[in-house]
């Protein structure tokens, strides 16, 4: 048996299963979850990977820590999205921060609370989950009244959709405050960069600084994807705190050199990116 994700009508990827455990449609989307012998337990959105046992830390290392430590002082974060609770798990492990996580879907929480429980960190009295729409969320929330934003969200469709508009992004830079920054699931470059050149377009109609940077999640088709950070005044690699970055306890991917390395360029992705690369 295999779950075998197809991206955009010419790229086919699969990864070998035992067996589903479970199936659910919510009123957003199709939620399943899959066991197998090499990655453990295989967490799909609309018949996409989202996470995997084997490297879910990756992608929730790599999405909150490099925010975090770019950041010189960070005490409230806001994630939108991020049902599977790994990367508000990550956020956490730094004591003098706050969490708003906003995830529209119940049923992704619920799921991953059975299926995933080593994953997210409930019970922490400094994590706030809120049910509901991520937009309506930063459309209401007050100016300036966070540090960072990470937006962890799932391919641009369904419900995610608006979370890769202009609009979303305006408000986005509203609610940060004059040091804040952004971190958005950028697809990747190497599968999809009109994609990735979207979404960095739009983060670039209002950062000053605007900078994609890689990671490997083998889940993902062709394992090369990418975050995009966009910053009000932080530079992610001049300024990162060599200090914070190198004693969070527990990490199994992310440290400083990691940090740096992940945002070295190609040079076919400098030229193609050109003005859109605000550094």
């Amino acid at each position: 048996m295999w779950f075998e994700e197809i991206h955009k009508d010419f790229f086919k990827q699969g990864l070998k299963v035992e067996e589903k455990l479970a199936e659910i449609k919510s009123p957003y989307q199709k939620i399943e979850v899959y066991d197998s012998k090499e990655f453990g337990r295989i967490l799909a959105i609309d018949g996409h990977g989202m996470i995997c046992e084997k490297d879910e830390f990756i992608y929730h290392e790599m999405m909150a820590h490099v925010a975090v430590c770019t950041h010189k002082e960070p005490k409230k974060v806001l994630i939108i999205g991020g049902g599977d609770g790994g990367v508000a798990r990550e956020v956490l492990r730094h004591k003098d921060i706050e969490v708003d996580m906003v995830e529209i879907d119940e049923e992704v929480v619920n799921i991953s609370k059975k299926y995933f429980p080593q994953v997210g960190e409930w019970d922490n009295p400094r994590l706030n989950l809120v049910i509901g729409d991520g937009i309506e969320f930063v459309k209401n929330a007050s100016p300036k009244s966070y540090d960072i934003v990470l937006v962890d969200s799932t391919d641009p469709e369904g419900p995610a959709e608006g979370l890769f508009g202009r609009n979303f992004y305006a408000n986005v830079f509203r609610v940060l405050k004059d040091d804040g920054l952004v971190v958005a699931q950028g697809e990747s470059w190497w599968i999809d960069m009109p994609l990735h050149k979207e979404i960095m377009g739009v983060i670039g109609e209002f950062f000053k600084i605007v900078m994609p940077y890689r990671f490997e999640m083998y889940v993902y088709p062709g394992c090369n994807w990418n975050f995009i950070l966009g910053s009000k005044l932080y530079h992610p690699t001049a300024d990162m705190i060599l200090q914070r970055a190198d004693l969070i306890d527990g990490l199994k991917y992310y440290n400083s050199d990691i940090h740096k390395a992940s945002f070295v360029l190609p040079n076919y992705v400098k030229r193609e990116l050109g003005e859109l690369y605000k550094w």
